[in-house]
């Protein structure tokens, strides 16, 4: 009976045009942002440093960056403008267009609105629309918020805390101040725990810096490209056991792996997501095990293959 069911299995598989078909990200990636005159790319780099993908933009210069819920945002140093990139069609949606403006360096959202310094410092609400505006002297080049505080990087290289919580005032918090990891530094992004930033060097590859909040660098990388502005970092978006890749786990995902095993089919990307049982191998003892999950109640596929 057994051998009857992997049978079907694998005969179900052959009829499947593509067992990898699928749009996630696999990898955790930096974002980087990078401008040569008219020309300006965006980068998706592997947490080795090497490129992953980019895009070529004609016409922009991309600037500080945004990731909200593993969706990255830009501003334009061109236009007034904040863009929407979805990294796998590198297709861009304006979300702020605001022409009463000239230009955009610095952009950052407090979890409900996009704040943008450009003469003062403007909020926004999330669909793009203007909230108010806050007195401000200096030019910024990258701003984030920690979940506490609003920091800056200005043309002075200088990185300033900001209390935010009485705007349209803005209250800096002087002995939080710290010098970047270079003076050349210009982007600024958090993740939730760390600090990310670039430099920004014509002629010259910079480096792509992780650091808290004491200045310490954690990690640093060295940039595909000059001139260099920005950092993020998108995180992995997979599911153990989505072998498919198609989001859920049920009866597809069982077939990907015998077809992998025992018909050359594409292995799981990446391949430790068949790893469901976590005895750091794929083989047949990961496709019982998923069977036994979706059909039999079963443990559900491990974590630990992340």
């Amino acid at each position: 009976m057994r051998l009857r069911i992997w049978q079907f299995l694998a005969l179900f598989a052959s009829l499947i045009l593509s067992t990898n078909a699928t749009a996630a990200i696999y990898e955790d990636l930096i974002i980087y942002t990078a401008h040569q005159e008219w020309l300006s790319r965006i980068y998706l780099l592997r947490l080795d440093g090497s490129v992953y993908d980019y895009q070529e933009f004609e016409f922009y210069r991309w600037c500080d960056v945004e990731i909200i819920d593993n969706e990255l945002y830009v501003v334009d140093a061109f236009a007034p403008r904040l863009y929407h990139v979805d990294i796998e069609t590198w297709e861009l949606d304006v979300v702020i267009d605001d022409w009463s403006l000239y230009y955009f360096y610095d952009v950052a959202f407090d979890g409900n609105y996009f704040y943008v310094e450009e003469w003062d410092y403007n909020r926004y609400f999330f669909d793009g629309s203007k909230e108010s505006t806050a007195s401000f002297d200096g030019t910024i080049f990258g701003s984030t918020w920690d979940g506490e505080y609003f920091w800056t990087i200005g043309d002075d290289a200088v990185m300033r805390c900001w209390d935010i919580s009485g705007w349209p005032t803005l209250v800096e918090i002087s002995e939080n101040s710290m010098a970047p990891p270079t003076p050349d530094c210009n982007g600024l992004w958090f993740d939730g725990e760390h600090f990310w930033t670039a430099e920004a060097i014509d002629g010259e590859l910079g480096h792509i810096y992780k650091f808290d909040h004491d200045g310490l660098v954690l990690d640093l990388w060295q940039e595909p490209a000059f001139i260099g502005w920005a950092a993020g970092l998108i995180r992995a978006d997979y599911i153990c056991g989505d072998c498919d890749g198609n989001g859920s786990i049920n009866i597809s995902d069982a077939v990907t792996l015998v077809a992998h095993i025992f018909a050359g089919g594409s292995e799981p990307e990446p391949l430790e997501i068949g790893d469901v049982n976590c005895d750091t191998a794929v083989n047949i003892t990961d496709v019982t095990y998923l069977i036994g999950y979706i059909f039999a109640g079963g443990p559900p596929p491990c974590a630990g293959c992340k």
